[in-house]
């Protein structure tokens, strides 16, 4: 990290989530024993007075009030441990930030959002295709949505990463990687984050998005020539669509792939997030924090 404020930021990300991960555990115990005291205060009542004395049912009366006391607090606490984060963006950070939250509004309305796992190479001839690639592609979705860690005005952008195991949250001048089993987490400079965007001509076998422009039509089964290979009598021609692929990488790790059925927002995206990093590393971060991390 080259910012002093991602810096002061990063550990109090760490003692929020260090905290949380306590607060969670001391949950998880709470709930086991408010099951144990409820299910020994249901068998004392089920039982006969002369068998069960009211002092023991008036015990596990108690036992049962005091666990749900403690869980009420608990969460209570864990709601209180999220780090307060605020803004201050001037014109030349803030213009910039708008267009990169309303092109990503705009791809997530794409009728095609998808994660690109891999993409191979096949033998064109053999396959008897036009396609010279193909691509392992799941159905995923972008939202607008903070993490429980983190408290702000506005919701950050919520990308799912590493095969839907993770999710990558924009703000500005960082991305945050939390795990979906909340085990770990990332914090990544924003200026330190490559992002790519190309068109791409693909060959859609599925449902055809109606936000996305048709280019052109291919056989499902083809000749050297594109022609049809009447060989297959079920040979059916498929769409050729206009589709815009992002890419995110870091020297870190970070490596993703997204395929959208709107190709003019990515591009949008990408500019206005590239036109952030210059401004971010001309200037200074926006970033200030204040923390509500409680004592342990």
């Amino acid at each position: 990290m080259t910012s002093s404020g991602l810096n002061q930021f990063k550990d109090l990300l760490v003692a929020t989530y260090m905290r949380e991960r306590e607060i969670r555990a001391d949950i998880k115990k709470a709930r086991l024993q408010h099951a144990f005291s409820w299910t020994a205060r249901a068998l004392s009542w089920g039982m006969l007075v002369s068998v069960v004395s009211k002092s023991v049912r008036a015990r596990t009366d108690r036992a049962v009030a005091l666990r749900k006391v403690e869980i009420s607090t608990l969460s209570s606490n864990l709601a209180a441990s999220r780090i307060s984060i605020s803004f201050d963006m001037d014109t030349a950070v803030a213009d910039p930030h708008r267009r990169m939250l309303e092109a990503f509004d705009q791809i997530a309305n794409s009728e095609g959002c998808w994660a690109l796992k891999t993409s191979q190479g096949i033998d064109r001839v053999k396959a008897r295709s036009m396609a010279s690639t193909v691509v392992d592609r799941n159905v995923t979705y972008l939202a607008r949505r903070t993490d429980s860690l983190v408290d702000t005005a506005d919701l950050p952008l919520a990308l799912p990463v590493q095969n839907g195991r993770s999710t990558a949250y924009f703000y500005p001048g960082f991305v945050l990687i939390v795990d979906i089993a909340r085990s770990d987490f990332a914090i990544i400079d924003l200026k330190e984050l490559n992002i790519n965007y190309s068109s791409v001509s693909f060959t859609e076998s599925e449902r055809m998005p109606r936000d996305a422009k048709l280019v052109g039509k291919v056989w499902a089964k083809s000749n050297k020539d594109g022609s049809r290979d009447r060989r297959f009598k079920d040979n059916r021609e498929l769409p050729v669509m206009l589709y815009g692929e992002l890419g995110l990488k870091t020297s870190g790790g970070l490596n993703e792939a997204f395929m959208f059925s709107r190709s003019n927002p990515c591009e949008a995206f990408v500019r206005a997030v590239t036109e952030l990093k210059r401004v971010l590393t001309t200037g200074s971060s926006p970033l200030s924090a204040g923390t509500k991390v409680l004592p342990g």
